[in-house]
């Protein structure tokens, strides 16, 4: 397991002391928001703009913590409250148990070496090489030559970069350029890193690659990661929990298998939409209230993921009377170790009556089943 490179923390307090003080940090949260609003004042008008209001958040220390809302929801608000960026207009933001509000310059300054930080559009020094644009925030800090040269190479190793140390910004792919500032931002060895859409302005398979970097640095140094994003794929590929955030309000919070699986806020279910798990247009176009000679009914099935056994797919059929019966569109994917989707079913029935039926008898062996109508 790779470690960080500094000496250990509370080594002043003497070796029990220092025990008992790691216990405490690691038994607390790694970010709490505490009923946390935030009001900017208008230049053109009297009038103010809440861009959060009562957020109550807990980032468990080590978890990859995502943040999702729409554009102008306060995720960035929110982001830039953890490092001191912004200051809450109202409730407290603490790191690490430290009220960051509280803090004058120099305490500042002092947390935000133990945050690093990750941007959209990288923001490196075109004129300067991978390798002094990973060095420069610890020439900054009067770090020796001999720590930088050892920490850095470190991390050009970890982020895959090694071979491509002198090279410049210009040369490089937007993929490559994101992990110098992956690399960059890990180099005072934070407790805590903050992606600021860190993947949004890459192509599909670089963010693969970079979720992937992401995590394996959460796994391997137990980095705390907080990260906002637009992107459900970003949440349900890399992170243990999510917030959803609509207005300035936090709506829904919890597991990414819970909600995903379960989204009860209609901006959750508005985020995490996906044409191809509705009722194709054909079938929509075809479906009645109520059965005629010969129906079929359609059953929207779901898997939330509540449960631990995975979908029994011959035993809902036979729920569903067995002879006829057809999956007709949707599918299953797992999140985080469970199986969730959606599935469309069609079964021969002779009434609403025995539609019902089926619903409940295939209710055993699924979250939900509701009967959309009759084609």
């Amino acid at each position: 397991m790779m470690k960080w490179f500094g000496t250990a923390r509370f080594i002043e307090a003497g070796p029990a002391a220092g025990d008992a003080a790691r216990n405490a940090q690691d038994s607390q949260p790694a970010v709490v928001f505490g009923q946390v609003g935030k009001v900017y004042a208008s230049a053109q008008s009297k009038a103010a703009h809440a861009a959060l209001s009562g957020v109550d958040l807990q980032v468990a220390r080590g978890e990859v913590f995502g943040i999702i809302g729409r554009s102008g929801a306060g995720k960035s608000t929110l982001l830039r409250l953890v490092n001191g960026l912004e200051k809450p207009t109202t409730g407290s933001v603490r790191v690490n148990g430290v009220d960051v509000g509280a803090l004058d310059e120099r305490g500042l300054v002092t947390l935000r070496r133990r945050i690093g930080m990750v941007f959209q559009h990288f923001n490196l020094l075109s004129a300067k090489t991978v390798y002094d644009n990973i060095a420069l925030p610890l020439k900054i800090a009067g770090v020796p030559k001999a720590t930088i040269e050892t920490r850095v190479n470190t991390l050009l190793d970890l982020v895959g970069l090694s071979e491509r140390r002198d090279a410049w910004p210009a040369r490089l792919s937007g993929g490559q350029k994101q992990r110098v500032g992956i690399a960059r931002a890990l180099v005072h060895e934070p407790d805590i890193l903050l992606c600021d859409e860190a993947t949004s302005a890459l192509d599909p398979e670089t963010t693969r690659a970079i979720l992937a970097l992401l995590r394996d640095i959460n796994r391997r140094l137990g980095v705390t990661i907080v990260l906002i994003t637009h992107e459900m794929e970003v949440i349900r590929d890399v992170c243990d929990t999510v917030a959803v955030i609509e207005r300035g309000e936090v709506v829904e919070q919890g597991p990414v298998w819970r909600v995903f699986g379960n989204p009860q806020h209609e901006a959750t279910r508005a985020l995490l939409h996906t044409p191809g798990h509705e009722l194709p247009d054909d079938l929509a176009a075809r479906l009645r209230a109520t059965p005629q000679a010969g129906a079929h009914a359609l059953f929207d099935v779901r898997f939330t993921g509540e449960s631990d056994e995975e979908p029994e797919i011959a035993t809902l059929a036979q729920a569903f009377g067995a002879q006829g019966v057809r999956f007709v569109h949707g599918g299953i994917e797992r999140i985080q170790g469970r199986a969730q989707g959606r599935l469309i079913v069609s079964a021969p029935v002779a009434s609403a009556d025995e539609a019902a039926t089926l619903a409940v008898q295939a209710r055993r062996y699924a979250s939900r089943v509701e009967v959309l109508g009759y084609v």
